[in-house]
């Protein structure tokens, strides 16, 4: 997948997450013939929030104002990078997300687990907006997310794609989302424990459901006001 993202007038950040002097010595390998590839290397494995957060943070430091992310077991297809610079462009603050067109090849068990996060999430953002909350092809406007990484707390592994979604609800950035081809391919390779993902996945949830209910009283106050001054 690097060589393909390579050839995009992109700078590319690698963030390894404490993989073993083994991973790091084969993608220095793999970067050394990459000029506008760098690797940046975690000391503690803190997982893919930890590692999405050090890339942004990487990104603030050398002034960039967005970071486009996906996956690197190749399930996303680089050819929508350049589309998605396209939209950050017109749209810089909004948080555009990849709303998945999948094939036969999905797993019955992730789409039936994707549905069920996607109701949940809908309901603790309060609107429908976000399509699909754990597509890992993203724009994220740094300036605006970063800040929204403070509030994690620990839950900065595999929660981080859900809850940074609906962090950002809460804020009040748009989220909008861009149709994308996403294939599950055979020799792919997932880091998720299904145990202790989930458990994970579970407080996240419980969390995140009780913040909506406490935030409900308010929002729905802004919509009896909204409408109100509508009909004025």
């Amino acid at each position: 997948m690097l060589p393909a993202i390579s050839e995009f007038d992109m700078q590319v950040v690698i963030v390894d997450d404490a993989s073993g002097a083994n991973a790091v010595a084969e993608l220095e390998a793999v970067v050394h013939d990459l000029p506008n590839v760098t690797l940046v290397e975690r000391t503690e494995n803190g997982g893919k929030g930890a590692a999405m957060i050090t890339g942004m943070r990487e990104a603030a430091a050398r002034g960039f104002s967005h970071i486009i992310s996906l996956d690197a077991d190749g399930q996303h297809d680089s050819a929508d990078l350049p589309k998605l610079h396209g939209l950050s462009q017109q749209q810089p603050d909004s948080l555009f997300t990849g709303r998945p067109i999948f094939g036969s090849d999905i797993p019955t068990v992730r789409l039936y687990g994707r549905m069920l996060t996607n109701v949940l999430v809908q309901f603790e953002c309060g609107s429908t907006k976000v399509k699909d909350a754990m597509c890992g092809l993203r724009v994220y406007p740094v300036r605006l997310v970063l800040p929204l990484c403070a509030r994690l707390g620990y839950r900065t592994r595999m929660e981080f794609d859900v809850e940074i979604l609906v962090r950002a609800c809460w804020a009040g950035l748009e989220v909008r989302s861009m149709d994308t081809k996403v294939i599950y391919p055979q020799d792919g390779q997932s880091h998720f424990n299904m145990f202790a993902d989930n458990t994970r996945l579970v407080a996240m949830h419980t969390l995140l459901i009780i913040g909506a209910l406490l935030r409900l009283p308010s929002r729905l106050w802004r919509r009896l006001v909204s409408r109100g001054a509508a009909v004025g």
